[in-house]
């Protein structure tokens, strides 16, 4: 069975969590949720905008 290795200070989990985003942030593999949820937005407001403008121009013809 394999041992998890747990905080001694619950507290230092948001800390902690922070260091590891820094670094992999440097090594650019990694990026936090609110950046991956923000991207996602853009993404799917830029599909929905390219739909409804490819219909709005479909309906023109």
């Amino acid at each position: 069975m394999a041992k998890k290795n747990l905080l001694v200070v619950p507290e230092c989990e948001q800390m902690l969590q922070n260091y590891r985003e820094e670094i992999a942030s440097e090594f650019g593999i990694h990026r936090s949720v609110q950046e991956m949820d923000a991207v996602s937005r853009n993404m799917t407001k830029k599909v929905i905008s390219e739909t409804n403008e490819k219909k709005s121009s479909e309906d023109c013809e």
